[in-house]
């Protein structure tokens, strides 16, 4: 059947345009029908999706911050300021020589000047040139402190104390200007005057009691800036100023009090230690404060100093001293939880752990004999290792890998105290040990247990901990079969024993060394991996020691018996690994 053309006039009207429709339907149907199965029907190139055909958003680029470089303006007027004052000094000084000016006329003219830069400088520093206003604060408030000491010390117009309370109120309004700035150069010119005013205004004698209450004063009055601020976090220089400055200041008061006044100084040394805390946590606002940590470590650590000094300043004995010591353990233990919330992270977990972990090792010597210390330190390496493992199993990794540092830090201390005092006892000492029942055993034996957990752990830390496992407890074991020979060998300890071991003594060791590398090297064929590996080195390692020993040292000196004795002691092991190896693993023992 022929289609009929839709302009044919033998057609209705309304059929053409029907047909029409119709047709244009079809096209259009046609159409679609090719486009889905033209990639189908030949391979073109892969055409991007569309995804990547829409138009991707440009990464925001933050413009980084500007550094501030330092106007030479500001240079300029730091310099002049410094010029000033000593301009200032000199022309007082001239003054008085020449009689132009009388005390009252040159006191009031210092007021005057000192007043008016300190003005001019306040509008600076609330306006927009806040480095020259803190450059032009430092030489009023030095102008001012001049001219108050002079008035005392010179002129004798006032006691020394109330030119030290004047200069105590300018500092306060100083402050008071920067929590109204918002500045913290400003802060540390007020910190630097406040400071200075005690040496200024000093006239010897003992004052040191009055001398920490103004200084906990000051502490307290500029740390309101900061909380008043509700910023702060980025003022190093005021926070350092503070930290370092009062501490420092407390040292001389600390060592030269007197015995009635020390227990009331104590007291406001644990003032001080909780005003170091503020100072470096402050308030909880959106900036962070930067190096807290490492501001509450100086504290804590200058606070059991100083309380050491006073402790002695008592007259109390040593070793109740540690009852402190453990108390600012005990605060840096409980400071860990708020500090994590203060901080929104673990930032300050490891420093706190370690002021714990260090303030109860040290109150270990302080509280028993310094013998007690190595096996003490041992004992906290075991059980920080040891908690390692357990918090590596729940949902604490970052507190496990600070644990494991600290166990670490830990057994090395007691590793070298073993060292030390094992090598002394055994080699250089007349004093005998009971083998396996003294101090020096306890040092190796803990300390290897440490090692033992750690280097179960794997990575760097664990390479190091296996070495220093191997290293201490062969040698412990040594050490102590070497003295309990010579316990046989002479029965009455209270004769002692000459210097060094003997040479039965030595083929002890070597001996021992020989069974400690034939366990590893079959140990080490039942295990896979890098411990099969290690085990074996190990193994290998130290019968090649026995080996070269038995024969370099033992057998040039050892008579008959004793050289028969380490033959065959070192051969049987030897046989006796090899028909073990035989045995676990045939095939292998060759």
């Amino acid at each position: 059947m022929e289609s009929q053309d839709p302009q044919d006039p033998a057609l209705p009207p309304d059929l053409t345009d029907r047909v029409a429709r119709l047709e244009a339907q079809v096209a259009w149907l046609l159409q679609r029908q090719q486009a889905a199965v033209a990639p189908q029907a030949a391979p073109q190139p892969a055409a991007p999706n569309a995804a990547s055909r829409a138009p991707q958003p440009r990464p925001v680029v933050r413009p980084a911050t500007p550094r501030k470089e330092i106007s030479p303006v500001v240079w300029i007027a730091g310099i002049g300021a410094s010029i000033f004052l000593l301009g200032a000094i000199f022309f007082f000084r001239w003054a008085i020589q020449q009689g132009w000016v009388g005390p009252e006329i040159r006191f009031v003219l210092g007021l005057l000047v000192g007043g008016g830069i300190s003005a001019f400088a306040a509008k600076l520093i609330l306006g927009d040139s806040r480095r020259l206003g803190i450059s032009l604060l430092l030489a009023g408030l030095g102008t001012l402190q001049f001219t108050f000491r002079a008035g005392a010390m010179e002129y004798h117009f006032y006691a020394a104390p109330i030119g030290l309370a004047a200069t105590a109120l300018v500092t306060l309004v100083a402050g008071a200007l920067a929590a109204r700035g918002r500045s913290g150069g400003a802060l540390t010119v007020a910190l630097v005057s406040g400071l200075i005013a005690p040496i200024v205004f000093s006239q010897g004698g003992h004052h040191e009691v009055a001398l920490a209450i103004y200084l906990a004063v000051l502490m307290a009055a500029t740390l309101a800036v900061p909380y008043l601020a509700r910023r702060g976090g980025t003022w190093h220089g005021a926070r350092w100023t503070a930290l370092l400055g009062v501490w420092l200041l407390l040292l001389p008061t600390c060592a030269e009090v007197l015995k009635p006044d020390a227990a009331l100084l104590a007291l406001l040394l644990v003032l001080h230690l909780l005003l170091a805390g503020l100072w470096a946590w402050l308030p909880r606002t959106e900036e962070t404060p930067g190096t807290p940590t490492v501001l509450w470590l100086v504290a804590s650590i200058l606070a059991t100093t100083y309380g050491w000094l006073i402790w002695k300043r008592m007259d109390l004995t040593a070793e109740t001293f540690a009852l402190p010591i453990l108390g600012v353990a005990a605060l840096n233990l409980a400071l860990v939880k708020p500090l994590r919330e203060r901080l929104d992270g673990r930032r300050a977990d490891w420093g706190l752990l370690a002021l714990t972990v260090g303030h109860l090792a040290l109150a270990v010597p302080v509280a028993l004999a310094w013998r007690w210390v190595g096996p003490l330190w041992g004992a906290f390496a075991l059980g920080l290792a040891w908690a390692s493992l357990k918090a590596e199993d729940s949902d604490f990794a970052e507190e496990a890998a600070a644990l494991r540092w600290l166990a670490a830090a830990l057994a090395l201390a007691t590793t070298c105290r073993w060292a030390f005092h094992g090598g002394d006892v055994l080699f250089f000492s007349y004093r005998p040990l009971t083998p396996f029942l003294n101090t020096v055993f306890a040092e190796g034996a803990l300390a290897s247990a440490a090692w033992f957990l750690l280097a179960r752990r794997g990575g760097a830390l664990g390479v190091l901990a296996f070495l220093a496992l191997e290293v201490t407890a062969n040698i412990t074991l040594a050490f102590e079969a070497s003295r309990l020979v010579l316990q046989l060998q002479t029965p009455d300890v209270s004769l002692g024993y000459s210097y060094g071991p003997t040479r039965a003594a030595s083929i002890a060791m070597t001996l021992v060394w020989a069974l400690s590398g034939a366990w590893q090297w079959i140990r080490g064929l039942r295990m896979e991996g890098s411990a099969r590996r290690a085990l074996m080195a190990a193994g290998y390692v130290w019968m090649g020691i026995a080996s070269f020993k038995l024969i370099a040292a033992d057998l040039s000196t050892a008579n008959t018996p004793l050289r028969a004795l380490a033959f065959l002691g070192v051969g049987a092991i030897g046989m006796a690994a090899a028909i073990v190896a035989n045995r676990k693993q045939p095939g292998s023992a060759s």
